[in-house]
């Protein structure tokens, strides 16, 4: 399964972006190739294993495709899939708008 999401960020972003992503997540770098914009790692989490391929292609300046294909044991793909985005999002510097409370 896949999905795409437009940002308007650079290549080189979005990919240093996903390699902190692969970090937090403590995922295994499977492929890396960021001049054809293609990130391939593997996570094992909530007893699941799948691996994530990323292709990121520069659609304008300072705007880019983002293509997410999904393999393996997670059933609900679908919902892995824009979780993943979300926190790439959030990550870049959009995401939800958070109201923050100080006590």
């Amino acid at each position: 399964m896949e999905g795409k999401k437009v940002f308007s960020n650079d290549k080189r972003y979005i990919i240093n972006t996903i390699y902190d992503i692969i970090e937090l997540q403590d995922g295994d770098l499977i492929l890396s190739d960021a001049p054809r914009g293609i990130v391939y790692y593997k996570l094992t989490m909530y007893g699941y294993e799948w691996e994530l391929i990323y292709t990121i292609t520069e659609t304008s300046e300072k705007k880019c495709s983002v293509l997410l294909r999904l393999i393996g044991d997670r059933h609900d793909k679908a919902q892995e899939i824009r979780r993943e985005f979300a926190l790439l999002e959030a990550m870049l510097g959009g995401g939800a708008d958070v109201v923050i409370i100080e006590n």
